[in-house]
């Protein structure tokens, strides 16, 4: 089979971990969902999201961390397997994803230290006295300590079977129990489970050793570890460390060995690498030390995967973020059509800790959690107007022509894209684009008019008679009230769209948001000193973590003056008058450009109003929001025609 050119002829062949068969080489890996119900049952949304990658084509399905004691729970909603009555719920789950086409495993999972009184109501256990950042100090475990934990391992391992689970990963790896034990920088003991890599990884052999005597020798077994550890306060596992605890894990019965990655640094948790294929070198190393397969992880794609496996890099390509993207991508990838494949553009808002009580969310994926509603036809097909290109129009005309409507897209400008398009202008750590072509193929392989270049008016609507009218005409960036602006500053927009020019070398962005970060990479790309100026004390504050330290990172790279505590007060001839504190200082530059919010656009929503059968608002045209607010808005407003 072949994906356009690119042949996947490897990625699609099937194997076999122990005497499990798996279709092809796609896995998913294991990741924390929060679809749980309060105390780690089951809920029909855990069933529908697995079963949905099952059917998509991914040949293993690695369940979520379960719990195997309440004392290792590091999250309130997190999957349980420490008793019986948990059995009902997996048998459902395990069935429902055999049921898909997919082999079905789930991951087995100890918190140690990483959790605390809040979730579990009593001090953390670990493997040493000491206190992992982000959590209180942890209680040394003793010797009756570790036999109970093992044993809990081994019990949730018989869980896992008697569920109807083919299989089941131990996670030794990240910053949890199994990884505490194997790593010198946590684990400080002086008894036969601490110093030398033999002793620390006891622990991890013995739980393999407990699981197999109560699952039996043929029964699918791995554990998941880490390749090396970054960032560590002391030192961490190297990656010949890893690779002897590998061979340690093989000896002691595991029929695979999953490589992943952790540390600390400027990021916080560092197990999501910038580029895909970062992690290969890692189980590229495992690979060439076990005779069992080898499973690689780290932002991995069908092209990336292939060649992964064509240079014997890896035996099991992981593909996590993607295909809670797109839970059909294996099979897209088999039929060739890589471009259908919904884009993952590495926000991280699916990663769920302490958020939103609904549980993980995707910017790309609006149907992520409500898998029972997929599009599908309409009752009655309805001519549908769409007003507006940006991402939140796209998505609507999108949904709405998958059920089956008539639809027709307006944009004023030139282009789609809206908002989405000028956030594809700065060049570097840009994911931006990948979302915004595919959605453009969608529109044009799905047969939608797209008129550009056309201004909708009350009399343009009259005139096309649509059954429903969807306004998403987006927002207008708001004019602050300083003293000098007008003439004097040009918005970001217009800056990024080309419609304003950014003379002179100096520049000086008003405004420490997402726009306003964005626009400084913009100016700095081209050569320009930048200053940007933010009066709160945070900039870039609706990122997530993992995307607003790496871009301030990269603003600093390239000369951008970050300047927090900054007022504007005047614009003048030589620059920008600021307030910092009790002083004033000026920011010399030749262009000023704002990028102070942007007020919703409802002019011709409020025109419309009672002169159409039906109308919505949908977008920044409703409430200035993310991309992952303006997806949902258009696939939920595309699902309700």
């Amino acid at each position: 089979m072949t994906a356009g050119k690119f042949k996947l002829a490897r990625l699609l062949q099937p194997g076999a971990i122990g005497g499990m068969t798996v279709p092809n080489r796609i896995v998913m890996p294991p990741m924390v969902t929060e679809y749980a119900a309060p105390g780690g049952y089951i809920t029909p949304t855990i069933i529908d999201y697995y079963a949905e990658r099952a059917k998509g084509g991914t040949g293993l399905v690695i369940v979520e961390a379960a719990c195997v004691e309440p004392l290792g729970r590091a999250f309130s909603r997190q999957i349980a397997i420490y008793d019986d009555e948990f059995l009902p719920g997996l048998r459902e789950l395990a069935g429902a994803i055999r049921a898909g086409g997919a082999r079905a495993a789930i991951q087995i999972h100890h918190a140690g230290m990483s959790t605390g009184p809040k979730v579990t109501g009593s001090a953390p256990l670990g493997p040493s006295s000491i206190s992992m950042r982000g959590y209180g100090p942890a209680q040394e475990m003793s010797a009756e300590d570790i036999r109970n934990a093992v044993q809990a391992f081994a019990s949730a391992a018989l869980r896992v079977k008697q569920a109807g689970f083919e299989g089941v990963e131990i996670h030794a790896a990240h910053m949890y129990l199994l990884a505490q034990f194997l790593s010198p920088a946590w684990n400080l003991r002086q008894d036969n489970y601490g110093g030398a890599v033999e002793n620390r990884a006891r622990m991890l052999v013995e739980t393999i050793w407990a699981i197999r005597e109560v699952v039996g020798g043929d029964y699918p077994l791995w554990c998941r570890i880490n390749g090396e550890e970054y960032g560590q306060e002391g030192q961490g596992v190297t990656l010949e460390e890893a690779k002897l605890v590998s061979r340690l894990a093989e000896d002691a019965g595991s029929d695979a060995i999953s490589v992943s990655c952790f540390g600390w640094g400027h990021y916080g948790q560092v197990n999501m690498p910038a580029s895909p294929g970062a992690l290969l070198p890692l189980s590229q190393a495992i690979k060439e030390v076990v005779s069992v397969p080898v499973m690689a992880v780290g932002r991995l794609d069908p092209r990336v995967g292939e060649m992964a496996l064509k240079d014997g890099r890896a035996d099991y390509i992981a593909i996590g973020r993607a295909l809670i993207t797109d839970a059909y991508l294996p099979l897209k990838a088999a039929r060739g059509d890589l471009e259908d494949i919904t884009p993952c553009i590495s926000c991280y808002r699916c990663l769920p800790f302490g958020g939103d009580q609904s549980g993980m969310k995707c910017s790309t994926n609006a149907a992520l959690g409500q898998e029972d509603t997929r599009p599908s036809p309409a009752p009655k097909p309805l001519k549908v107007l769409v007003v507006g290109g940006g991402p939140a129009g796209m998505e609507a005309a999108r949904v709405a022509a998958l059920r089956g409507h008539n639809v027709t897209l307006v944009e004023r400008d030139g282009n789609l894209g809206g908002q989405l398009a000028l956030a594809c202008r700065p060049r570097y750590q840009n994911r931006y684009p990948t979302l915004l072509n595919y959605l453009r193929k969608q529109l044009s392989k799905l047969g939608i008019q797209v008129e550009l270049g056309a201004e909708a008016t009350p009399e343009t609507v009259s005139r096309l008679q649509p059954d429903t009218v969807v306004v998403a005409t987006g927002a207008s960036p708001l004019i602050p009230h300083i003293h000098g602006v007008t003439g004097r500053a040009a918005t970001a927009y217009d800056v990024l769209a080309g419609r304003a020019t950014a003379s002179g070398c100096r520049a000086v962005v008003i405004g420490g948001g997402r726009v306003g970060l964005r626009t400084a990479q913009f100016l700095a790309e081209q050569g320009k000193s930048v200053a940007l100026l933010e009066q709160g004390g945070r900039l870039g504050q609706r990122f997530t973590g993992l995307v607003r330290r790496p871009l301030l990172d990269l603003l600093t790279e390239l000369g951008v003056e970050l300047v927090t505590g900054a007022k504007a007060e005047e614009i003048i001839q030589a620059g920008v008058m600021a307030a910092m504190g009790q002083a004033r200082q000026l920011f010399e530059a030749d262009t000023v450009v704002l990028a102070t919010g942007a007020a919703p656009n409802t002019v011709l929503f409020h025109a419309l109003e009672g002169k159409v059968p039906s109308i919505h608002r949908i977008g920044d045209s409703q409430e200035r929001g993310s991309i992952l607010q303006a997806i949902a808005a258009g696939y939920q407003t595309g699902m309700a025609l």
